[in-house]
């Protein structure tokens, strides 16, 4: 599952209270499009999963803020959990986990294979489903 654009606006409208300034919405579009690629480079390396995917767009939120912080780090824990949650994982990281994933990412201190790496500990494999708003791998 894939995340698009109008699932990450959508979800910027759920999460957020207020109609926060977007600073830069490239930040989202980024985000976005991290989220979707497919290409492997190194034969060793698997294919992006529901984890990598996770965290590409928590990296890429937390790095290339598209929002007024605490708002964007806000943001970016919250569509990651939603993502989680409608791609099938039948554990969530707490908000307190993400929050410390984005945090971490923002500072420099977890790259994108390391907060895949953290989500993946804590997820199990994701149910097969199709929701609205996201696109199936292709």
């Amino acid at each position: 599952m894939k995340i698009t654009m109008e699932w990450a606006w959508t979800a910027l409208a759920h999460h957020l209270p207020s109609d926060p300034a977007v600073w830069d919405p490239s930040g989202v579009a980024a985000a976005v499009a991290r989220h979707q690629n497919d290409l492997v480079l190194v034969p060793e390396q698997p294919a992006p999963d529901t984890a990598w995917r996770a965290a590409a767009f928590l990296h890429t939120l937390a790095v290339c803020p598209a929002l007024e912080s605490p708002m964007n780090e806000f943001y970016a824990a919250a569509a990651t959990r939603s993502y989680l949650r409608v791609a099938g994982a039948r554990q969530l990281p707490s908000p307190e986990e993400l929050g410390d994933l984005v945090e971490a990412a923002k500072l420099g201190q977890a790259d994108v294979a390391a907060v895949a790496e953290e989500l993946r500990a804590r997820i199990q494999d994701p149910l097969s489903a199709s929701l609205p708003g996201l696109a199936q791998d292709t």
